[in-house]
């Protein structure tokens, strides 16, 4: 069963890679063409080799002048191709690895939310990169390396064959008994590659949420914690794999070694009884021993790269279920190209789970947002405020009900529209590794420099970004890791300034930044909001006192709504969560 279902993985993995390199069909009829050349110049080597030696021998200066020429002809042409199909295949390895990598990342721009959070990126970079990896060395492998190895020995079986078959005999048992030898332990090598790789691939994927989190890790003090998990898990346990690995190639080489000492013993022993009955020449026993060499070469080269196919196909299958995964549909089939969007936003029984089988998150939620009303949007963490407001880009699909905006259903528009009318300054505030200017302008590429610095200005941003030494130019570093949080913040109040969105969502922008900061964003923010529809994702009920509706979370459903002060004279949950902050 578990053989039938590794055969079944090959096989998928197989019609993958060819999928994937049909684009390249001509340059591996070229390799192709010039492999079949190299193999048939290669194995002529050995039998001119051997009549040049009995040319020698014999002193017959014409046939050595002769001989001479056509071996250096044929290693002259050898040459050449062998180098141009190293150039030819340096170059087709680097293209494959490099538009499979393209391709995979960016069919992860396109997958949707729920993918993303769902799954540890660490570890989906490391199955895409290994997959790149194998699929150009599989086709390097097999085209530059393996197909002309095994067309030379049916050129040189033939040859041997043609001049004396017993000994051609002994060859080719000789290679079947190390081909044998080869296919006992290729599965064993197989089960502790595929253990390895997933060893790695665990080991990669830990190490990178490590490092992504550094200043929590340093925090708390743990590099030395950390650094001894790593070690452990890329040292010790995934390492263990490789050397029971070694151990095994290694076995086979010396098997190798001493078959081709037994073979070589075999053909100098049954040489010497042929030659002493005149019915072989040195230089034919020396063509024997060449040959015998390149026979046994294809068969330890398939020895250690079989495992790097087997597991490669294994890896590119494994890396193509992910980028199998079905990407948001960005246009639907009958899509509404609406005019003027005033941002409206309504929600008609709305209810939401993460999964087929997940407890519900949102249920029976109705409301409506007028162009250019204020939402605010309370209640105790995760109750569904932040998937709520996802469900307006359609980050998600509701499981029941209609999210409608200006009258359309969101699902019937094109997601790029939509996204492009909506503005988000959230609560944690991820930047680019780029400078400021183009984290700013990040969504609106086309913006200009005096643009940008207006949106700064209007962000209070202008002059904390000018004292930077290549101001606007100043790269931020990864995640932003460079600014204060504040800092942070006030960028990406910029940014939705300059996009000029139709509907805006405020996760509780002012959390982070000091009284003073708070202070002269509140004008900016009041500002932004004009005229445009806005939800407020609310942590302190000080930021929603002026909303135009209120909309309280419990268990998922709308408990309460109202203004401010309407919410207040309730006495209800809004009244008892504003009583215990503002008591504090």
């Amino acid at each position: 069963m578990q053989k039938a279902k590794r055969t079944t993985h090959y096989l998928e993995g197989a019609r993958i890679l060819v999928r994937n390199i049909r684009e390249y069909r001509r340059a591996i009829a070229f390799l192709s063409v010039l492999a079949v050349a190299s193999a048939l110049a290669n194995s002529f080597v050995p039998y001119i080799s051997g009549r040049l030696i009995d040319s020698l021998i014999s002193l017959d200066r014409d046939a050595v002048t002769a001989l001479l020429a056509v071996w250096l002809g044929i290693k002259i042409v050898a040459d050449i191709i062998d180098w141009q199909i190293g150039i030819r295949s340096d170059r087709f390895e680097t293209e494959i690895e490099g538009n499979y990598t393209a391709k995979g990342y960016s069919r992860l721009l396109l997958l949707p939310a729920s993918f993303h959070k769902s799954q540890k990126m660490g570890e989906i970079f490391d199955r895409i990169n290994r997959a790149a990896s194998h699929m150009s060395a599989i086709t390097s492998r097999i085209l530059v390396t393996l197909a002309p190895e095994f067309l030379s020995i049916f050129f040189a079986l033939a040859i041997m064959f043609s001049i004396e078959a017993k000994l051609a005999f002994v060859l080719l048992g000789a290679v079947t008994v190390y081909a044998l030898i080869i296919a006992l332990a290729t599965p064993g090598m197989a089960r502790l590659f595929r253990a390895m790789h997933a060893a790695y691939n665990r080991a990669y994927g830990d190490a990178y949420d490590v490092v992504m989190n550094a200043l929590t890790v340093k925090q708390a003090g743990a590099e030395a914690h950390e650094s001894r998990k790593i070690f452990q898990s890329l040292c010790v346990k995934a390492a263990e794999f490789w050397y029971r690995i070694v151990g095994i190639q290694q076995g086979l080489r010396v098997s190798q070694r001493m078959l081709i000492t037994t073979t070589q013993l075999a053909i100098f022993v049954y040489s010497f009884f042929l030659i002493s009955r005149g019915e072989l020449t040195i230089g034919e026993l020396v063509m024997f021993n060449g040959y015998a060499a390149m026979l046994f070469g294809p068969f330890s080269i398939l020895a250690r790269n079989w495992h790097l196919i087997q597991n490669g196909l294994t890896a590119i299958m494994r890396a193509d279920k992910i980028l199998a995964t079905a990407p948001e549909v960005y246009v639907p089939e009958h899509a509404v190209m609406p005019g003027e969007i005033r941002g409206e936003v309504r929600f008609e029984g709305v209810s939401f789970a993460y999964g087929e089988k997940g407890a519900r998150i949102l249920r029976d939620i109705t409301f409506s947002a007028r162009p250019g009303e204020t939402v605010a949007l309370v209640g105790e963490s995760g109750v569904g405020k932040s998937t709520l407001v996802d469900l307006i880009s359609r980050y998600y699909a509701p499981a029941k009900g209609r999210v409608l905006v200006d009258g359309h259903d969101v699902a019937s528009l094109d997601l790029r529209v939509l996204r492009s009318l909506i503005g988000i300054v959230p609560q944690e505030v991820t930047l680019f590794n780029d400078t400021v200017k183009n984290n700013i302008r990040y969504g609106r590429f086309g913006a200009t420099d005096e643009e940008i610095a207006a949106a700064a200005k209007e962000a209070h941003a202008h002059d904390f970004i000018e004292r930077f030494p290549k101001k606007y130019a100043q790269v931020v570093g990864e995640r932003g890791i460079k600014l204060s949080v504040g800092q942070k913040q006030r960028i990406a109040i910029a940014r939705a300034i300059l996009r000029d969105p139709r509907i805006l969502i405020l996760d509780e922008p002012t959390s982070a930044l000091d009284a003073r900061s708070e202070a002269l964003i509140k004008g900016s923010l009041e500002r932004l909001m004009k005229d445009k529809t806005t939800f407020i994702i609310a942590h302190r009920l000080s930021t929603v006192r002026k909303a135009d509706m209120i909309l309280v979370l419990e268990n998922g459903r709308i408990a309460e709504r109202g203004t401010h002060e309407e919410l207040l004279a309730k006495g209800g949950i809004y009244a008892s969560l504003y009583a215990i902050q503002f008591a504090k």
